[in-house]
């Protein structure tokens, strides 16, 4: 299930700004993620009261990945068009995204549901599950790059070929509960108050503010990454370059790392604690942006690869442990919930205001040039990179005196 929910994410979300920029709409990147995170806002939570109290979570599942592909189906038909409108793109985009945004926590429930259903520890079995998602991921990026449609709308039709496969197999999946406790009476309450009711815990409340900035930092790298590498095409030291040449494959190096540093939670969750786990992701964060800042496919090429390699640290030592921390703090009868008010911060604030924000700092140290017949987003990355630099290190520095760790009981670390 996780392998097919990340090939579905994989086959556009990185690739996604480089397509955008490539037909002249790199100054729009950000509102594209903002859409994402505009959805998120409220779509996750939701679908997360409708899977805790009306529908079977593998259910909905797979009716919201149906609905998606449908949109995103339509958005690449838009996109091929010879003269795009970018109003229709946007548009069609937007609704696929609001169906394909709450899957994300809704598989995450059905792993926790069914971990729990066999007796199992979630913090020991989920990020081996989770990590066939990486592989999925890993697996598009590949597609994508290989095929050659990185700068193509090909890309939203492979991914509207996946999220059709994805909705067939979640009619297989095993039958998840219903919960028979009341999260709320009414969409009103349920929505606002008994969402947003996590925030009257001191310590939920903090962690929810610095999972928006760690989604703000996830999307940055998810946007802009690409057009940064497929920039550098442009300059005659660097064209021939094999990084330039397969900028998708190159930036998969971070799935394969995120595969790999996956593994690695478990112990360290045991070992160092919840709060040095998340400590670790956001120097991580900060490593990748420097080494993008200072790094090139020429003689500093191995920059470019290890910053490839910090996020897996900067990802999966956040969202995953996330997930795991969200887990561990909520009630039984919340966790879905509780999964969709995460997704809706990291996905929902952390990718619309913030990403916004970015947007404007994006367009204020680059610009779009037509070169050879496609446009390249080309400027001063140097400073953006160390701007969101700066970002990352006060994410640590508040980390560092503010979070507290989050204390386990006997029996969990013993498994």
């Amino acid at each position: 299930m996780l392998f097919l929910e990340y090939a579905v994410w994989g086959s556009y979300l990185i690739s996604l700004g480089m397509f955008l920029a490539s037909i002249g709409l790199g100054n729009r990147i950000g509102w594209f993620f903002a859409a994402q995170g505009i959805t998120a806002l409220f779509m996750p939570a939701l679908c997360g009261i409708i899977a805790d109290r009306h529908v079977r979570a593998n259910r909905l599942l797979g009716m919201c990945h149906l609905l998606s592909a449908v949109f995103m189906g339509l958005t690449a038909y838009f996109s091929g068009m010879s003269e795009p409108d970018f109003m229709k793109i946007y548009l069609t985009f937007s609704l696929g995204i609001l169906f394909f945004i709450p899957t994300i926590s809704l598989a995450n429930s059905v792993c926790f549901m069914l971990i729990k259903k066999q007796g199992a520890d979630s913090a020991e079995e989920f990020p081996h599950i989770r990590l066939w998602g990486t592989i999925g991921f890993i697996c598009s990026m590949w597609a994508v790059n290989f095929l050659g449609i990185s700068t193509s709308y090909m890309q939203l039709v492979l991914r509207a070929v996946l999220g059709v496969v994805m909705a067939l197999y979640c009619i297989t999946l095993p039958e998840c509960p219903i919960s028979e406790k009341s999260v709320g009476k009414g969409l009103v309450s349920a929505m606002g108050y008994r969402g947003f009711r996590l925030f009257k815990q001191k310590d939920m409340a903090f962690f929810f503010l610095i999972a928006m900035g760690f989604g703000i930092c996830l999307h940055i790298s998810n946007g802009y990454a690409g057009p940064f590498l497929d920039s550098l095409a442009v300059k005659p030291e660097y064209s021939d370059s094999i990084l330039v040449g397969n900028s998708m494959f190159v930036l998969s190096i971070s799935q394969i790392s995120e595969a790999f540093c996956v593994l690695l939670i478990p112990f360290c969750l045991k070992r160092i604690g919840i709060k040095r786990v998340f400590l670790v992701a956001a120097l991580a964060w900060m490593l990748r942006y420097v080494l993008l800042a200072y790094g090139n496919p020429g003689e500093r090429a191995w920059m470019l690869i290890l910053s490839m390699v910090m996020y897996g640290l900067a990802f999966d030592f956040f969202n995953v442990a996330a997930s795991i921390y969200v887990d561990k703090s909520i009630t039984p009868e919340r966790r879905a919930l509780g999964q969709g008010m995460l997704l809706m911060m990291t996905n929902g604030f952390g990718a619309s205001a913030g990403m916004i924000a970015v947007q404007y700092v994006i367009n204020g140290f680059t610009y779009s040039e037509n070169i050879g017949g496609r446009f390249y987003t080309l400027g001063n990355w140097n400073g953006a990179w160390l701007t969101f630099a700066g970002f990352a290190l006060l994410l640590f520095v508040l980390l560092l005196f503010f979070f507290k760790d989050l204390v386990m009981s006997e029996n969990e670390k013993e498994n």
